[in-house]
């Protein structure tokens, strides 16, 4: 087929049409149709010609583009389908393609059996009525958000014969059911009805209708955003959203295979077109910049590639979807997932010969259709136990006896738990009734110890036996919340909740856990909703030289993790065979992917896992979440539900809980399922004080006397001269305070916040800068590298992505004046907003709060307090929070007390009117930088000699690495038989150190 020219067989005889295929233009083509309203992916498009035998002449059509789809298997039971499948694919190649033909090929396979399928105008017609019929029912849905009171589905055939035969039946009866009240008589269904859904509760089904709706409200939001993409030309949506959604005006520079992928995956590079348009007279029409410096758009981001003609008249929506791989300051890369047709490079498409390229951001969020798979499959369809590769279930009988006990219970008492249609059973027993979870009682020494002796006949050079001493001695270095937690997992039978709250080391006490599971012989999944989570767990693990395999493409996993790829594993080890493969995915004891990786890789469908690990937990909504767990028998969600809750664009939905994520459900229904971690290895004493007194209620405690008084030593060089001075910016620095606000209510009218809006036709976004803010923190980060701060220790963040950038262009301006040294440090310096600085901690952070105005209005952003608390826990040293008291104080109850506790610990300052040219001097008057201190940003200063209230200290070292005036207190385990030591009592010393000195 493939060859020019090549002939397929004949079609029947009835017919005696040949098709001649001359060259294949693309592979499983997506599709979008805007006039039609419809999208979908052909097999293939190919170029070539019908001959009719019988006609006039030997009748023959010109060379044109035809859908070619394949399938397997007789078309007895679905071949009208087909048909219609195929019918739709030459509208869709019609409209982008410019041609006129009404054929397709169908092609049935084995055997080869090749069918003409022409579009008939009566089967259009009735195709078309019956996506109308399909798209005004949906829009029902939208248009009431998913209402409890209305049917808004088509209702149902009520054909008993026809459903039965139904593939989405099960589906079709959960969502009647569930949604619309359904009964025996409603659905026409009479006891299969019963039959399909006795196992279901009411608890079940309004699980299912809750979530369902927050999924739809949710899915409203990111089609409205989608909608722009073809409702606005790109160079305007680029200009109305400053970069936001769209890069537009495109030239496309280079074609080449991805390196890291052996497939269709090309990388696709892009610089600025800077051709004029032919769409309008605007002399703004080519003003975008040539550099992407400032687009909001991050590498690993998807993006949709699209292509519009220079008239602007003709828009090629979804050439291909995309990851960006690198952003540079007059080049974009990308990786498409699949080539470029063919047609469009030649200039035949629809947009013709003139055409440029964009990217928009790909607001499709496929995770909400998978968000709905999961929740599907945990109330019907197989249950997940059916598979039973990969586990080690036959050492945990008290487990097995638990899961035949939920299960039984959850089906209503009707036999076997595989029993096909009843879903998920256990997890929904779990998470949806909340079920109370049941533990082993165990003793993590003891459970090592006994895998030493079981396998110490098979252990001839004694590599088991070290292994067990080093994890044993790791195990002692652990403090008593990071003990606890391990032993909660391993005592576990259903899950487990590890609360990680900030710079408690929960990463590093996951990664001894796996360790210890790996050594008892279990399989672990470790997931997160993010690579990069991921990947920092398993980084944690290469220092032990732990086996694992990574699930994921190698270019979008950390570069140190990417050998550990299904791909990168068969060409290193030359697998050439399916069925290697395949044993390989199947005995890996440890995995590592996302959330969103479960739902489509065969990995998942060939075994499971004895324990699943979701980091970062807190952070994932409770559907997306669902995939993962159901693949294991035990899982441990780690998290913090006092920081940033799952991201929901919807104020609707999150209104209405879809923000709530699973640990925190489970948390606070069996707050007993819970181990905190509580010593904390990164603030100073000033700093925790600050989080317990505003979120914590004094839980976290400095995990050494190190930590607590680890305080900002700049070190500018004329250091003498300064000091006489006694400038309030050098005090600022230098007082042993770990935490200053610095007020701006008092340098007049210019502190107050600008706000504007960018707007275009409906759409339109506000942006919130403050101007003064933004020049006293790049003055005060200024100070701080000539005052031989690490560049890379200082961090910038502010809850307005408006503010981060003009913090930006004010940090830019600053090193290209070179007075802190030359400019490169600028490169260093991390400048974010709050929601994506979860998980980071710097030496230094300073704050810009950027609200200031005479109502009092602090907005949405500064009123969630866990988004405060994440602004608050970044700092190791110093925190420097910048804004108007009066404003944020006035506006939040939270700012109330935080001002509070400011003005109880004298933790002060409002910056006069000359603050930004008071910096400016003082700057100035600093002569070059010496040498950076290496030991900066670790090493703790002097203590203060001000008593701090309520600061408790723990004596406990930290697992990585011991502190020099606590070492003696710690018992030497190392010397200890293996066999006969015993778990030391190490209860932690706690005291009110600072209070009683």
């Amino acid at each position: 087929m493939a060859g020019s020219g090549t002939p397929l067989n004949e079609i029947p005889p009835k017919n005696g049409s040949k098709a001649r295929v001359t060259r294949i233009l693309s592979t499983e083509e997506m599709m979008w149709s805007i006039k039609w309203g419809l999208k979908g992916a052909t097999d293939a498009s190919v170029e070539g010609t019908i001959v009719n035998p019988g006609g006039k002449n030997g009748e023959r059509t010109g060379s044109v583009v035809l859908p070619l789809e394949l399938k397997t298997g007789s078309k007895k039971y679905a071949g009208v389908e087909h048909q219609g499948q195929v019918i739709l694919y030459t509208l869709l190649l019609n409209e982008r393609y410019r041609q006129r033909c009404q054929d397709g090929l169908l092609i049935y396979v084995p055997p080869i059996e090749t069918n003409r399928i022409t579009a008939m105008a009566t089967h259009v017609r009735g195709l078309i009525m019956t996506r109308n019929n399909f798209a005004s029912a949906i829009a029902k849905v939208k248009s009431i958000g998913g209402s409890t009171s209305a049917q808004v589905f088509p209702p149902m055939i009520r054909n008993r014969r026809e459903c039965e035969r139904c593939f989405q039946v099960d589906e079709c009866v959960l969502h009647h059911a569930a949604t619309e009240n359904g009964t025996e008589d409603s659905s026409g269904l009479g006891e299969l009805f019963t039959l399909m859904t006795k196992h279901l509760g009411e608890a079940d089904l309004n699980y299912f209708k809750h979530w369902n709706h927050l999924i739809d409200l949710e899915q409203q939001h990111a089609e409205k955003n989608l909608r722009a993409l073809w409702l606005q030309v790109g160079w305007k949506r680029e200009k109305a959203q400053e970069g936001s959604t769209c890069i537009a005006s495109l030239k496309m520079v280079s074609d080449s295979p991805a390196l890291s992928e052996s497939g269709a995956k090309r990388t696709l590079r892009f610089v600025r077109d800077r051709r004029k348009r032919r769409d309008t007279g605007d002399s703004e029409v080519n003003s975008q910049p040539t550099s992407f410096a400032d687009v909001r758009f991050r590498v690993d981001e998807r993006v949709i590639l699209s292509a519009e003609s220079l008239d602007g008249k003709n828009l090629l929506v979804h050439v291909s979807r995309a990851t960006i791989r690198k952003i540079e300051h007059g080049l974009i890369t990308i990786e498409s997932r699949q080539s470029i047709p063919l047609i469009v490079k030649s200039g035949q498409s629809v947009v013709g010969k003139e055409y440029t390229w964009r990217l928009d951001k790909d607001s499709i969020m496929s995770g909400l259709r998978r968000a709905k798979e999961n929740l599907v499959q945990l109330f019907i369809g197989p249950p997940p136990e059916v598979v039973s590769a990969g586990t080690a279930l036959v050492n945990r009988p008290e487990l097995q006896v638990r899961m035949d006990s939920m299960v039984s219970a959850g089906n209503n008492g009707n036999g076997d738990h595989k029993v096909s249609g009843t879903g998920d059973t256990r997890r929904r027993n779990l998470i949806v009734h909340l079920a109370r979870p049941h533990f082993k009682p165990c003793r993590v020494t003891d459970v090592i110890t006994q895998r030493c002796r079981d396998c110490a006949k098979d252990d001839h050079d004694g590599s088991v036996a070290a292994h067990g001493q080093s994890l044993l001695d790791a195990f002692y270095e652990l403090n008593i919340d990071q003990q606890r937690a391990v032993q909660r997992v391993l005592s576990s039978l259903d899950y487990a909740l590890v609360l990680g709250m900030p710079g408690t080391g929960k990463t590093a006490t996951i990664a001894y856990t796996v360790r210890v599971l790996l050594f008892l012989g279990f399989s672990v999944l470790v997931t997160s909703y993010t690579h990069s989570a991921v990947d920092n767990l398993l980084l944690k693990l290469l220092d032990y030289k732990t086996p694992m395999l990574r699930i994921g493409n190698a270019a979008q996993v950390h570069p140190m993790i990417a050998d550990f790829t299904l791909d990168r594993q068969a060409e290193l080890e030359g697998i050439s065979s399916v069925r290697t493969m395949e044993a390989k995915m199947v005995n890996a004891q440890l995995v590592g992917c996302t959330c969103l990786s479960v739902n489509n890789h065969v990995l998942f469908a060939k075994r499971r896992f004895d324990f699943c690990i979701v980091d970062e937990a807190t952070q994932i909504t409770q559907p997306i979440v669902l995939s993962a767990l159901r693949c294991a028998d035990t899982f441990v969600l780690v998290g913090d539900h006092y920081q940033l809750p799952p991201l929901v664009a919807n104020a609707q939905a999150r209104k209405e809980g879809m923000d709530v994520s699973l640990f925190r459900r489970l948390a606070e229904a069996h707050p007993e399922a819970t181990q905190q971690l509580s010593y904390q290895y990164r603030m100073n004493r000033d700093i925790m004080l600050l989080a317990n007194r505003l979120v914590y209620g004094d839980k976290l405690k400095c995990g050494s006397f190190k930590v607590a008084s680890n305080h900002l030593k700049p070190r500018w060089q004329r250091q003498d001269t300064i000091a006489q001075k006694s400038v309030w910016p050098m005090r600022v620095l230098t007082n042993n305070q770990g935490v200053m606000f610095l007020d701006t209510d008092a340098m007049g009218e210019a502190t107050s916040e600008r706000s504007s809006t960018t707007q275009l036709g409906s759409s339109g976004r506000r942006r919130m800068e403050n101007v003064v803010e933004a020049q006293v923190i790049a003055g005060f980060v200024e100070l701080l590298v000539l005052g031989s701060v690490p560049p890379d220790e200082i961090a910038v963040i502010s809850p307005f992505r408006s503010q981060v950038a003009l913090i930006h262009q004010h940090l830019t301006a600053v090193a290209a004046f070179r007075r802190a040294g030359g400019s490169d440090w600028i490169h260093s310096i991390e400048v974010s907003t709050i929601d994506k600085y979860q998980g980071k901690d710097k030496g230094v952070v300073l704050v810009s709060f950027v609200r200031c105005n005479e109502e009092k209005h602090v907005g949405e952003l500064l009123t969630d307090w866990r988004r405060i608390n994440v602004a608050l826990t970044r700092a190791k040293q110093k925190l420097l929070l910048v804004g108007s008291e009066s404003t944020l104080s006035g506006g939040s109850a939270l700012f109330h007390v935080l001002s509070g506790v400011i003005k109880e610990q004298q933790w002060g300052l409002k910056l006069p009117r000359d603050a930004v040219e008071t910096l400016r001097q003082f700057a100035v008057s600093v002569a070059a930088p010496i040498e950076p201190d290496p030991e900066q940003g670790t090493t703790p200063g002097p203590r203060s000699s001000r008593a701090t209230d309520n600061v408790k200290v723990s004596i406990l070292q930290r697992s990585t690495g011991g502190n020099g005036d606590i070492e003696s207190l710690v018992p030497n385990v190392s010397s200890v038989p293996l066999c006969s030591r015993r778990p030391a009592q190490m209860k932690p010393i706690s005291r009110d150190i600072f209070g009683e000195m």
